[in-house]
């Protein structure tokens, strides 16, 4: 009997709207970098890339938000439940509110606290405090255009998200010139131009989301009593509750890079931004065949196709793992014109060139993480993301980081991207191993219940 082929056409049709979409999102930051790199001071490169941290850590912390949405919409739809589906995107869309009602009343006490943590007193840190308190503005905004997003992408659908994501991006790039470049705003300019485009986002995603949704999904979702909205939390507060473990984790990283690299001076913190960027922006591409398997694995664990299932995550692996060469590639042979780019401040520009080179290799080493991740959002299986990342730090990042300083001199801030390289190839190896041991024991569709 002749195996099926791969669904090679559908991941790649899903696929290329979700890189070129996710492609345009650090671009913002490349492009708030370059402002600043150019028309401002290291002083505010770092205050915005401490404010962006901060604010990243949010949005990736309710991040669950478009990725729990995706998984439970996508097996709902696979097994021919759209009235399920509704209801799910109803809950997440009311569980955006409220988070973003939250954050809204805590950012006055929890910003300073984070940025006393961060950075030392001093012109950054109230920068990055201005320049986070004006981007918070734009949050509950932000929620809910995820969920919107998590509704189309589950649903199949990685246009129209790329229609939301392009419009805000372009938005932003163009307020992020004439308010940075323009009126020398400097950080705060960048913060401004983002929650502009947040807003203007929001209300482009709920007019695509009713003229693409059919009559009877409309009638629903007018209708908001009597739809059960009271009960079915457990579960996705279950699923929520995983992911915002993993999620935290890895932020806890990220954010100890950036804080890291302010206790070594502020062209080391510049430099960092400008390295973390560049990562960004390949992570961001990458994960367009994230999105693939993510809208693929669910529908077919929604339709209980297991042989499907692993189809779909053969047809993503392959692209998955070019695209991460190929930016390993881009970066080894033309780093020196994206620096250039970003920034003409010489002591930044120094510190850069001496630490590129683990960024060269982050792109190449990641893609099975991101592949993965992929696939187990999709499928449900959010405990076995949050253990791995949790094996990750545990066993990689604190243990290589703490080897480094104590026994290699070679800088503190090569001991730190050393750590974060090792740290990303973890995740991608004890995901891997948790694929096998599910698919060893038959039991991906017993997460397969929406």
């Amino acid at each position: 009997m002749t195996p099926a082929p791969l669904p090679h056409r559908r991941a790649f049709s899903l696929a290329w709207p979700a890189i070129v979409g996710n492609v345009t999102v650090p671009l913002v930051g490349l492009v708030d970098t370059a402002m600043l790199g150019h028309f401002s001071t290291a002083t505010h490169i770092g205050a915005v890339a401490l404010g962006s941290t901060v604010l990243s850590a949010l949005m990736w912390l309710v991040g669950f938000l478009r990725t729990g949405t995706t998984s439970l919409v996508g097996r709902a739809r696979g097994a021919g439940r759209d009235d399920a589906a509704l209801t799910h995107a109803q809950r997440a869309a009311l569980l955006a509110v409220a988070l973003g009602a939250g954050a809204l009343v805590l950012q006055w006490i929890a910003i300073p606290a984070l940025m006393s943590v961060l950075a030392p007193a001093g012109d950054v840190r109230e920068l990055a405090i201005q320049y986070a308190w004006i981007r918070m503005t734009s949050v509950p905004a932000a929620l809910l255009t995820l969920v919107i997003s998590g509704w189309f992408v589950g649903s199949g659908d990685t246009r129209r998200p790329l229609a939301i994501v392009a419009t805000v991006n372009v938005v932003n790039l163009g307020l992020d010139v004439a308010f940075v470049g323009g009126l020398g705003w400097n950080s705060a300019g960048a913060a401004w131009a983002t929650v502009i485009a947040e807003w203007l986002g929001l209300a482009l995603a709920l007019v695509l989301w009713w003229r693409a949704a059919p009559s009877s999904l409309r009638a629903g979702a007018r209708r908001w009593r009597g739809r059960g909205l009271r009960s079915g939390w457990r579960r996705l507060m279950a699923m929520n509750t995983d992911l915002v473990i993993r999620t935290a984790l890895i932020y806890a990283v990220l954010m100890f890079v950036t804080a890291y690299g302010a206790r070594l001076g502020p062209e080391i913190l510049a430099a960092n931004a400008i390295l973390m960027q560049l990562m960004l922006l390949a992570s961001y591409g990458q994960d367009g065949y994230a999105h693939a398997a993510e809208a693929m694995v669910s529908r077919e664990i929604g339709a209980r196709d297991v042989p499907a299932f692993h189809r779909a995550v053969a047809a993503s692996a392959l692209p998955a793992v070019g695209i991460g060469a190929a930016f390993s590639l881009l970066y080894l042979v033309a780093s020196g014109p994206f620096v250039s780019v970003l920034t003409s401040l010489p002591e930044v520009t120094q510190a850069v060139d001496d630490y590129i080179g683990w960024v060269v290799w982050l792109p190449l080493v990641s893609a099975g993480a991101y592949l993965f991740d992929g696939v187990f959002l999709g499928s449900g299986r959010t405990r076995a993301m949050a253990w791995t990342m949790a094996a990750s730090v545990i066993v990689v990042f604190v243990p290589v980081l703490l080897a480094g300083l104590a026994w290699i001199p070679d800088g503190r801030n090569h001991d730190l991207w050393r750590a974060f390289l090792l740290f990303n190839a973890a995740r991608g190896v004890f995901l891997g191993i948790a694929y096998w041991r599910i698919t060893r024991r038959g039991a991906w569709l017993h997460a397969a219940e929406a």
